[in-house]
């Protein structure tokens, strides 16, 4: 299951426990991204905490949602993202597109409210 909250801004995107992220994921995952990039300044906070491997669909649902992102002014950061996730995304030549934090693991209630 894929959690996508708003606060003012802030688009917070999370991944439930050992999902298997596929095409129907991935759809549902841009769709939504992109419905909530509506908004000028918006920011995407992505959790990878829980995600073990991306697919190229879901690589591409993260470029569309940075290049948004970008015409809002606003940026993508992608917290715990693991070596695999890291190499996937530098194989398909789109790493220096994104922010890559370290913490919090997972999404604190002190981030959710910021």
């Amino acid at each position: 299951m894929i959690k996508i909250r708003t606060y003012s801004n802030t688009i917070l995107v999370s991944f439930a426990k050992n999902i298997q992220l596929n095409r129907k994921n991935s759809a549902l995952f841009r769709d939504q991204l992109i419905s909530k990039l509506t908004f000028p300044y918006s920011n995407i906070i992505v959790d990878f905490n829980e995600v073990k491997e991306i697919n190229r669909e879901m690589i591409d649902a993260l470029v569309a949602g940075q290049r948004l992102s970008k015409i809002n002014r606003g940026q993508v950061s992608l917290f715990n993202v693991n070596a695999q996730i890291y190499k996937a995304l530098r194989l398909a030549k789109v790493d220096h597109l994104f922010f890559f934090c370290d913490e919090p693991k997972p999404f604190s209630q002190g981030l959710l409210m910021a």
